[in-house]
């Protein structure tokens, strides 16, 4: 089969791999329908990351697909299913997992599709992946929703839910804060505030692209190199830049919370007697997929949240090396793979 591999900065090719197989009896083979970049992929092709020189390896942690094929041991995934596939490898069993924090699974550790941590699980731009305990890792998404726009919900797009509705439940009308940067994770993020939670969402960015697509999605549109509120009672990082950030952990009230999914590869300065004299909740750290991506394909399913806005192109699958190294790849392109 062909797999993706990112070569080095600016350089990606298929190659020709041997295809996975069922390993285990809880195991699934899934063949991708659509695949998409996160967010760090970009990072990765623009040579803005450690993984960016330790090529080649598979790239790719999100898609979805049939499967094809499944182990003994599985009893609710079936061949034939359109499932989502969370990022990270997780058990859905140990300690960890049952506390809904899949992505740091004492079973599997970092585990994941797409870098080459704690082994090579293979990448989502390929003809096949195999799945381990696909009955907790794969989501089925029913008849009648369309699988494309929902390729990316095995990660950036379950971060919308993850960093806002468990934030703020119990705030009867919260205003939210959302700082883009990235890509697409602060548009899904976007998405949910404005359409699935009470209150006030605000976008802060400087791409005129994404903003136009924040507002399509109701949120209020900012320039990030404006004045910044003070009073937010939650505001989302997704900026990836020191100096914004700084903006992002200045922008909540006192007792406010600030959920940060920019990475930082480098050491930055967080200004901490301000968070102290205020009482900051910050929280960093990636993200547990496979909890959130139940309610957030209920709100596609419902008409609430809308994924094909944030889509900044549909490609064939083909495309991949030349649409991603092309310097203008787009916020959120999608790749759809032939006869899936």
């Amino acid at each position: 089969m062909r797999a993706l591999m990112f070569v080095k900065p600016g350089e990606l090719r298929f190659d020709d791999v041997e295809a996975p197989t069922i390993v285990q009896g809880t195991d699934a083979l899934v063949r991708p329908i659509a695949a998409t970049t996160c967010d760090l992929d970009h990072h990765v092709i623009d040579d803005k990351t450690p993984f960016s020189g330790v090529g080649p390896f598979p790239l790719g942690h999100e898609c979805v697909g049939r499967v094809v094929e499944v182990g003994p041991d599985c009893t609710t995934v079936q061949v034939g299913d359109i499932v989502g596939v969370a990022w990270h490898i997780a058990c859905g069993t140990c300690k960890q997992c049952r506390l809904g924090h899949t992505a740091r699974c004492l079973v599997h550790g970092d585990s994941q599709y797409g870098l080459p941590i704690n082994g090579l699980w293979g990448g989502t731009f390929s003809e096949l992946i195999r799945v381990p305990f696909a009955d907790f890792n794969l989501l089925r998404i029913p008849d009648g929703i369309d699988p494309v726009h929902l390729a990316s919900i095995g990660d950036n797009l379950a971060l919308g839910w993850e960093t806002t509705v468990p934030t703020v439940a119990g705030i009867a009308e919260p205003e939210i804060a959302v700082f883009g940067g990235t890509g697409s994770i602060g548009l899904y993020v976007a998405d949910v505030a404005a359409n699935c939670l009470p209150g006030r969402t605000v976008y802060y960015d400087d791409d005129p692209t994404r903003c136009e697509v924040a507002k399509q999605l109701g949120a209020e549109v900012r320039d990030i190199d404006g004045s910044i509120e003070d009073h937010y009672d939650l505001a989302v990082d997704t900026t990836c830049d020191p100096l914004k950030l700084r903006k992002v952990l200045t922008s909540v009230r006192p007792e406010g919370y600030v959920n940060s999914v920019g990475i930082y590869f480098r050491s930055v300065k967080i200004p901490m007697l301000h968070l102290y004299m205020r009482g900051v909740h910050f929280h960093n750290g990636k993200g547990h997929a496979r909890p959130n991506m139940t309610p957030i394909l209920e709100k596609v399913a419902d008409g609430t949240l809308h994924p094909e806005l944030v889509t900044s192109g549909i490609y064939d699958w083909d495309e991949i090396p030349t649409v991603l190294t092309s310097g203008n790849p787009g916020h959120k392109p999608i790749f759809v793979l032939a006869d899936a």
